[in-house]
């Protein structure tokens, strides 16, 4: 058995455990680094790769395109995709996050804030949020209700806001929240008061279910 089919041997690129061996690149590659590699271009993906284990001589002749030992084009683009599967979520996540302090911002605007104190309050109200993570999903609570909730915490929280948005009081600031947000003003300090309380007991890993239906509502 030649090098390519040792056992331990490691990946070239990031160090991890080797699945296939490149003969045009002289190299040993895990699956990972073979896809971002030989996913480049048309004509690194017609390298021909062996996997570890195959017959020593068979990534050499032209029949071993279609040989299962190989690794086909085919196999080069589903590895891709499932390598940058997970930095689209992260990139969702990162859009849904920017939209939902942006719809905070406007609230806070609306509230009377000017807009550095805005979007400060926005940006905090949106990390309490992916602080609970999934807690707010599991309580049923709905997205528009847990970002009012949010934000009316951190501006509860905050020192004494900017004397154009403290006009009235706390009680002239929650009737513009509901007006803003179009939602109760009793059930924006209910839902309030339990996240308060979710927060102190315990912090859940951040949410990371797909809220899209719920951005329509907040605009």
């Amino acid at each position: 058995m030649g090098a390519a089919g040792k056992r331990g041997t490691r990946c070239e690129l990031c160090g991890g455990a080797a699945a296939v061996h490149c003969a045009a690149d002289s190299a040993f590659l895990c699956l990972r680094c073979d896809a971002k590699v030989h996913g480049a271009n048309f004509l690194a993906s017609r390298h021909l790769r062996r996997r570890l284990g195959a017959p020593a001589g068979s990534g050499s002749s032209a029949s071993s395109a279609s040989s299962s030992s190989c690794v086909s084009a085919a196999d080069s683009a589903e590895s891709a995709a499932a390598a940058a599967a997970p930095s689209a979520a992260r990139a969702g996540r990162k859009r849904r996050a920017r939209r939902a302090e942006a719809v905070l911002e406007g609230w806070a605007g609306r509230m009377g804030f000017a807009a550095g104190p805005a979007r400060r309050r926005a940006a905090a109200a949106a990390g309490a949020l992916r602080a609970l993570g999934r807690g707010v999903a599991a309580a049923r609570v709905p997205l528009r209700v847990a970002m009012a909730a949010a934000l009316w915490a951190e501006i509860t929280s905050a020192p004494a806001p900017a004397p154009a948005a403290r006009k009235g009081g706390e009680a002239a600031l929650l009737r513009r929240l509901e007006a803003a947000a179009h939602v109760p003003a009793r059930l924006v300090l209910t839902v309030a008061s339990w996240m308060a309380r979710a927060a102190s007991r315990h912090r859940a890993p951040p949410a990371e279910a797909d809220d899209e239906e719920g951005w329509a509502e907040c605009s």
